[in-house]
C-alpha cells in the first residue's frame, strides 16, 4: 500500500497520461482518414498481364470503385484470379468478355486481388502496353510513380526511345515531365 501513495507512483502515472495527451494532439486533423486516402491514390502494381477472358455466372459491374458480384479473370497463361465482391478496381476496357481484349493491371497478394484495373489491350500483334507518363522514381529507382498514381516496377535497364540523349532515367523523367508515355512490355512485365 505504501507504493500506491508515494509521489513517484503518481508522477509516473501522470507522465504516461501527459505523453498520451501529447501524442493524441500531435496526431493532427488527418488521423486514420488521411492514411486511407493515401492508400486509395497510390497503387503499387505487381501484375500486368493480358487476359484471355473475364467471365461470370451472374452479372457483375463496378459501382463506386468496387466490384458488385463476382467475376473470374482467365489470364493468357491459363491462371485464374477471382474479382470478388467488394474488391477495389476500375474497368476502362470496353469488352472484358472478348478474348484478348483487356490487360489486367493489379496489386495482388498471392492469388488474391487487392486492387485492379482492366485496361484495353494493345493492338493485335503488339506486346507493348502504353501507360501514363512517369512523374517520380521511387525506392532507389526500382519503382516509378505514373501520372495516374500507379506505381510500377522497373527493370534493371529501362530503355528510353527518344532523339534527345539524357544521362539517366531520373533526368529523363525531369526533362520530359508529362510529355512522354510509359510502355510496359507484356512479356517482361
Amino acid at each position: 500500500m505504501r507504493q500506491f501513495v508515494s509521489w513517484r507512483f503518481w508522477a509516473s502515472f501522470g507522465m504516461v497520461a501527459l505523453l498520451a495527451l501529447v501524442l493524441w494532439t500531435c496526431r493532427g486533423d488527418g488521423g486514420a482518414d488521411s492514411a486511407s486516402d493515401s492508400l486509395d491514390t497510390a497503387r503499387r502494381i505487381d501484375l500486368v498481364v493480358l487476359t484471355s477472358v473475364v467471365r461470370s455466372d451472374a452479372p457483375w459491374s463496378i459501382t463506386d470503385g468496387r466490384v458488385v458480384g463476382n467475376a473470374t479473370v482467365v489470364l493468357e497463361n491459363g491462371r485464374t484470379l477471382l474479382l470478388a465482391q467488394g474488391t477495389v478496381g476500375d474497368v476502362s476496357c470496353l469488352y472484358p468478355d472478348v478474348v484478348d481484349a483487356c490487360v489486367l493491371v493489379a496489386d495482388t497478394l498471392g492469388d488474391g486481388v487487392v486492387w485492379f484495373s482492366l485496361v484495353p489491350a494493345p493492338p493485335s500483334g503488339s506486346r507493348e502496353l502504353e501507360l501514363p507518363a512517369m512523374t517520380q522514381l521511387l525506392d532507389g529507382v526500382t519503382y516509378a510513380r505514373l501520372a495516374n498514381g500507379w506505381e510500377i516496377p522497373l527493370l534493371d535497364k529501362v530503355e528510353r526511345r527518344c532523339d534527345i540523349e539524357t544521362p539517366n532515367l531520373t533526368s529523363f523523367v525531369q526533362r520530359f515531365a508529362g510529355r512522354h508515355v510509359t510502355i510496359v512490355d507484356l512479356d517482361q512485365q
